[in-house]
């Protein structure tokens, strides 16, 4: 076999690939399953192994063809984690509509960061099927994160997403992407947050997960995020303390 060609027969089936590296053959694949949506925005390709297995050849020369598509802003490699599809995120974050909690933060010079605790899928049911008018037989991607602000724990915050809205998005870290930017990239960019305040106090996992104390006063918020057709996105209930948890009233 010619160096730089692959075994895998399909990798050859192109008059415009023959004469290709193979790492830039498998470059153009990767890259077609992102324009096409197999790749999905916010979510992990397969790793360098199993890409190797695949095409036939070894973690460097994948390696090579990721790295590219890093250079092109189409993935992101994230240390201990993989390599994730970040094309169309950051072109579709809103500048204009509510801010997400990385984007809020990062207009105020704080550096956000966000431990996912739980992902999964729940039956919608009949009250969030009209909540969100979607099928009350589909699913719904729930999420809990703690949400920390300069490594300081600020807020516990459970999310609920229509996957009908959304095909793939369970599929999304959460801890790396916003979800406000990947609902963008789907044709619902929000533009309205509905919030209602309460002050509640902490829960003992809520104590332990926030560094404080049972029974310590807190901020609840339960939040509605609505695209420009009044549509509902996500419903989300969060429990904050500490000195980023608070709101000013302008005159």
């Amino acid at each position: 076999m010619a160096k730089g060609y692959s075994s895998a027969p399909w990798l050859n089936d192109s008059a415009a690939n023959v004469h290709l590296p193979l790492y830039l053959r498998i470059r153009r694949i990767i890259r077609d399953k992102i324009n096409d949506g197999e790749f999905t925005p916010g979510a992990a390709i397969p790793s360098e192994l199993e890409l190797a297995q695949k095409y036939g050849t070894t973690k460097l020369t994948v390696r090579n063809a990721i790295d590219g598509l890093i250079d092109e802003g189409l993935l992101f490699r994230a240390q201990g984690k993989g390599t994730f599809v970040t094309h169309g995120l950051s072109a579709n974050s809103s500048s204009r509509g509510p801010r997400g909690f990385r984007a809020s933060q990062g207009d105020l010079k704080h550096h956000p960061s966000v431990r996912v605790l739980e992902t999964s899928l729940r039956p919608v049911g009949a009250h969030y099927a009209r909540f969100f008018d979607v099928d009350p037989k589909g699913d719904l991607f729930l999420v809990r994160r703690l949400n920390c602000v300069d490594d300081e724990p600020f807020a516990l915050e459970c999310a609920l997403v229509p996957c009908e809205l959304f095909p793939g998005i369970e599929t999304v870290d959460v801890s790396l992407f916003s979800l406000y930017e990947f609902y963008a990239l789907r044709g619902h960019e929000v533009v309205r947050a509905l919030e209602e305040l309460q002050v509640c106090e902490l829960k003992p996992r809520e104590a332990q997960l926030l560094r404080g104390t049972m029974g310590d006063p807190a901020l609840g918020i339960r939040c509605v995020s609505y695209d420009a057709e009044g549509r509902a996105l996500e419903y989300v209930t969060s429990v904050a303390i500490g000195r980023h948890a608070c709101y000013s009233v302008s005159q």
